[in-house]
């Protein structure tokens, strides 16, 4: 019985919340991720076409590479979300297809 109370309160008390806090890290990443991806094209707005939904892709794998520079730097908030548009405006820059280009 006290096994079973002791393993309860591990999962209330260590699991949950680490779950939980990552999950919401992830979340904010996301979100962040989305309106990184319309900056990135408006700071590099380019001449190849470039949706909605592709444009928040890489929003999101920029948001997604600046946290993961940021953390590796030991970076404050704000340098890491300069990081973050960064790395998405250079997606941006290198992932847009030119106009030239057949599908």
């Amino acid at each position: 019985m006290l096994l079973a109370v002791l393993v309860v309160c591990i999962v209330l008390f260590v699991v949950l919340p680490v779950i939980g806090a990552t999950f919401v890290s992830l979340l904010s990443t996301l979100l962040v991720g989305l309106v990184l991806g319309a900056i990135a094209r408006v700071i590099a707005p380019g001449s190849g076409p470039m949706g909605c939904l592709f444009t928040s892709l890489v929003g999101v794998a920029g948001s997604l590479l600046g946290t993961l520079a940021a953390r590796a730097l030991h970076t404050g908030s704000f340098a890491r979300l300069l990081l973050q548009i960064g790395a998405a405006v250079v997606l941006v820059v290198l992932l847009r297809p030119s106009r030239g280009a057949k599908s």
